[in-house]
């Protein structure tokens, strides 16, 4: 019987000797300095940080911020032109006080005939007592009678005074969202109905509403208004024939509350 032995195993090569970069003196293995020159042999140098990643983010939140910026000053913008503008305030026009009457005397309160501020001529020398008295229209004012002119009536405190042949001053159709032409604003129902009247006159098909009613509006405002278009482009192309009038006029939105 014959043992066999197994073979052996070749020695593990000796690792190579260590020398110094700088001088190139020889080194042990666990030795971090050069005895020689003093050089640092055992240091080790990290790698760099990967800065790309943070700073990328912080370019993309900057981004972020300034688009989220001017998206809110475009929005601001927006809403600014749809704010509607408070018209310029208007001083309502002062009544008219009527001259006192030469002559005449005045009716008792609830007398036929008689009219706040108006006088009732008395017969004269070249007038016949016993004749009714007409009362004066804007037809006959300035007529005749006698040698001495018929006098006008005097406007009663509150009413609007007539401008002439006006036009039939219209009112904003109930529940429509449209855009107008405004022509001018007022603090007074008289007073803008006065304006409507001069407007009226000179050819303008118009209107007055209470913007009060109006979400789109001011409160506080009787304003005159000229049309009711479907769109904006179509009161913008209405506006320009209007301020050859009426200088004033600008295009607003109107929405009913």
């Amino acid at each position: 019987m014959t043992l066999e032995t197994p073979p052996t195993e070749p020695a593990a090569p000796a690792p190579a000797p260590r020398a110094c970069p700088r001088c190139g003196a020889g080194l042990t293995p666990d030795q971090e300095w050069c005895l020689n020159c003093g050089a640092d042999v055992g240091a080790r140098v990290a790698d760099t940080p990967r800065w790309r990643v943070p700073v990328i983010v912080v370019g993309l939140l900057l981004v972020a911020a300034l688009g989220a910026v001017a998206l809110a000053l475009v929005e601001l913008a927006n809403d600014d032109q749809q704010v509607a503008q408070a018209p310029p305030a208007q001083t309502p026009a002062a009544t008219p006080t009527p001259p006192p009457p030469p002559t005449g005397e005045q009716p008792a309160p609830g007398e036929a005939g008689s009219t706040p501020g108006a006088s009732v001529p008395q017969a004269g020398d070249d007038q016949t007592a016993t004749g009714p008295s007409s009362t004066a229209t804007p037809e006959n004012e300035g007529d005749q009678s006698g040698g001495e002119t018929t006098p006008s009536p005097t406007p009663s405190p509150g009413s609007t005074p007539s401008t002439g042949t006006t036009g039939t001053i219209a009112s904003w159709p109930s529940g429509q969202t449209a855009w107008t032409v405004i022509l001018e604003s007022a603090t007074s129902k008289s007073a803008a109905d006065a304006k409507a009247n001069e407007f009226s006159s000179g050819g303008i098909t118009v209107g007055v509403l209470h913007s009060d009613d109006f979400s789109s509006l001011n409160k506080g405002y009787w304003v005159v208004f000229s049309g009711a278009y479907d769109s904006k482009s179509a009161a913008d192309a209405a506006l320009p024939g209007l301020q050859a009038k009426v200088s004033q006029a600008y295009v607003r939105h109107v929405v009913p509350r």
